[in-house]
C-alpha cells in the first residue's frame, strides 16, 4: 500500500498537537511513524524513554547520519517502536531546540517521508507559526489536520488561520484541510456541536477526542497506562478519526498524483 504524508498544527490557544498525533499514531490502521516536526522542539522522547536508555534519537540525529548513509539507513536506526504491542507503530522525535530545527534540511526530511512504502507518516508540526513552520512538510503532505479546541477563541483563531495556510502552504482545495475536534473540561468550557463547527468555519470536521486528561497524559507526561488505557474514551475515538483521517489522506493522495506539481516558492 502506498504511504501518505499527514501534517498535524494547531493555533494559537488550541494545545493538543501532539497528544492527538500520538493517539491516532498508537491506533494506526497500518505502519506508521510519528514524526515530531515541530521546530520549537519536542518532548516525546522522554515520555516514552525517560530515562533515556536508548539515547538521544531523532530528526536532527537522522539528518547528521545521512552525510555518510543512505537516507533510509539512517532512519531506521533512528526510530523508537511505540509500546503498543504492534511493533508497527514508531516514534521519531524532534529537535531539542530552535537552533537545531534552523540547520535541519527540512526539504529532505519531506523528501524520505514521501520515499517511504507501506509506511504512513504522520508528522506533528506544532502550533502553526506561518513561515516559522516546518513549510515544506506542510507543503508536500497529502492531507493537513488543524488541531483545535472545541471553544470560542479557538475557534476564531482557526478560522483567521486557515487561508494563511492554504495560501503559504499550498494547500489550495477544500479537502487538503481539515479539522480535528479537541473537547474542553465540559464542567468548565461550554462546548458546541460538532456538526456547527464544521459549517461555521467552511472545512470537514474528521473527528472529535474526547476530554480525557488521564488516558491524554499518557502522551504528554509519562507513559504508564494502566489497564483500562486501551479502552479508554481517547482511544475509543482516536480508532474512528484514525480511519476517517485515513480514508481521506489516502483519496486526497490519489489525486494530488493526477494533477501537475505546483511550485512554492515558500518552502524551505
Amino acid at each position: 500500500m502506498i504511504d501518505v504524508l499527514i501534517s498535524f498544527i494547531s493555533v494559537n490557544g488550541s494545545p493538543g498537537v501532539s497528544t492527538a498525533a500520538l493517539a491516532l499514531g498508537w491506533v494506526w490502521p497500518r505502519h506508521a511513524v510519528v514524526a515530531e516536526c515541530d521546530p520549537i522542539g519536542g518532548r516525546a522522547l522522554t515520555v516514552f524513554d525517560p530515562d533515556g536508555i536508548h539515547g538521544r534519537t531523532g530528526v536532527f540525529e537522522l539528518m547528521l547520519q545521512a552525510r555518510t548513509m543512505p537516507l533510509h539507513r539512517a532512519m531506521s536506526s533512528q526510530l523508537l517502536v511505540l509500546p503498543d504491542g504492534t511493533g508497527r507503530h514508531h516514534l521519531l522525535s524532534g529537535v531539542s531546540s530552535p537552533r537545531e530545527a534552523d540547520s535541519l534540511d527540512w526539504r529532505g526530511l519531506t523528501s524520505l517521508f514521501l520515499d517511504l512504502e507501506t509506511v504512513d507518516v504522520l508528522a506533528d508540526c506544532g502550533r502553526f507559526r506561518s513561515r516559522a513552520t516546518a513549510a515544506a512538510v506542510l507543503s508536500e503532505a497529502d492531507l493537513v489536520v488543524a488541531v483545535v479546541r472545541n471553544s470560542r477563541g479557538s475557534l476564531q483563531a482557526l478560522a483567521k488561520a486557515a487561508d494563511v495556510v492554504r495560501e503559504e502552504h499550498g494547500v489550495f482545495d477544500d479537502e487538503g484541510l481539515v479539522v480535528l475536534v479537541a473537547d474542553p473540561d465540559p464542567r468548565i468550557h461550554q462546548r458546541y456541536p460538532h456538526g456547527e463547527i464544521g459549517k461555521e468555519l467552511g472545512l470537514h470536521v474528521v473527528g472529535a477526542l474526547p476530554w480525557d486528561p488521564i488516558s491524554a497524559a499518557q502522551f504528554s507526561d509519562l507513559h504508564r497506562p494502566g489497564r483500562k488505557f486501551e479502552t479508554s474514551p481517547l482511544l475509543t475515538h482516536a480508532r474512528k478519526t484514525a480511519d476517517e483521517v485515513g480514508r481521506r489522506a489516502m483519496e486526497r493522495m490519489s489525486w494530488l498524483r493526477k494533477r501537475p506539481p505546483v511550485v512554492n516558492d515558500n518552502v524551505r
